[in-house]
């Protein structure tokens, strides 16, 4: 007779590795649970060893490991998945894993991007790791900060001018001149009538739909906005074109809404209706002055980052039918923008029962 034999079970162990027996995607599990019920079912050490395909020395390491450990001292956990959490690499795999990351896709897989699937193939590949799950990986990248980056363009300014512009832009964002008033202005569009794509709340599997269009016979809009960096508002005005007439309109809008007495100091790029004689003329005549930004180097007029949030909250994820629809919905945002209205359009109670009455 065995000098070693699995103890007693309790109630819950022999179902447990009952379970842990049928196991077919852990091997090891299934194996070790079968040598201790055979053990309990009165079968030699030897007869175990031949039926479960082992040693009958390994069969009596197992039995002395649950005798004296229990069912957890003969489980196998698979790799990177440990009873106490995932195991932790070495920090020399690791900063190979985050050099991999890094490196282009193009030289090592001949492909233009990574995937977390196609990382992880070539980092078994190439014997870095011997497995590793796919939300792990991209845990281990996110804690050295390595996360998907939208790529963006990037124009380097060829302006001869650029120094003394750059510098004259800065000291004007600097200091208010004395007696005048900083305005930025850009244009906004064209505005055209198009389902946006965008983002918003939504359950699992539910994604708002939006019409193709093949054909767009509403025509365009075009806005001219300007930034008051005195009184933080934000101006714009809708027009059917954008030339030096038009632009000059705006620009005696603009000068109508402060005083005659205060200078205009006003930023805006280098379009050509920007800068025709009767622009020019207008501005000498009613105390204007202009500050060009360098060539492709839009980014040094401050309007630009208020019109990207103007952008995102009134054209993204929007199907507007018309331009008057579309206005109405700039204009509203403009109120909220300037603090000329709070953020509240509709009450929760009349939008609920009304959707509610209609569904």
């Amino acid at each position: 007779m065995d000098k070693v034999q699995a103890r007693t079970l309790k109630p819950y162990e022999s179902q447990k590795l009952h379970r842990m027996k049928h196991q077919s995607t852990n091997l090891v599990n299934s194996r070790h649970a079968r040598i201790i019920l055979l053990s309990r079912g009165g079968g030699s050490n030897a007869q175990i060893a031949e039926r479960c395909d082992c040693s009958p020395a390994w069969v009596r390491r197992v039995l002395h490991r649950f005798n004296q450990g229990g069912i957890e001292s003969i489980t196998w956990y698979p790799y990177f998945c440990g009873r106490t959490g995932p195991v932790k690499f070495f920090s020399d795999t690791i900063e190979q894993i985050y050099e991999v990351a890094l490196s282009p896709p193009k030289a090592l897989i001949g492909m233009s991007v990574w995937s977390l699937s196609k990382l992880r193939a070539y980092l078994q590949e190439q014997g870095i790791v011997t497995g590793i799950s796919l939300e792990w990986l991209r845990q281990l990248l996110r804690r050295h900060k390595i996360r998907w980056r939208h790529t963006k363009t990037w124009k380097e300014s060829t302006d001869p001018e650029f120094g003394p512009k750059y510098r004259r832009l800065r000291r004007l964002y600097a200091k208010r001149p004395k007696g005048g008033r900083r305005i930025c202005v850009d244009e906004f569009g064209p505005l055209n009538l198009q389902p946006r794509h965008g983002r918003h709340y939504a359950r699992t599997g539910h994604v708002d739909r939006r019409r193709a269009t093949y054909s767009r016979t509403g025509g365009v809009r075009h806005m001219f906005a300007a930034y008051d960096m005195e009184s933080d508002t934000l101006i714009g005005s809708f027009t059917t074109a954008k030339n030096g007439t038009t632009f000059l309109l705006f620009l005696k809008q603009l000068r109508r809404r402060c005083r005659r007495e205060e200078t205009l100091h006003v930023v805006l790029d280098n379009a050509g209706y920007h800068g025709t004689p009767e622009v020019r003329q207008y501005a000498s005549r009613h105390n204007i002055r202009f500050y060009w930004t360098p060539t492709s180097a839009s980014w040094l007029n401050r309007i630009e980052c208020h019109l990207t949030a103007l952008k995102k909250f009134t054209l993204d994820n929007t199907d507007y039918r018309s331009h008057e629809q579309q206005q109405q919905a700039i204009v509203s945002y403009l109120d909220w923008r300037n603090r000329k209205r709070q953020i509240s359009v509709t009450q929760w109670e009349t939008y609920y029962w009304h959707t509610k009455k209609v569904a």
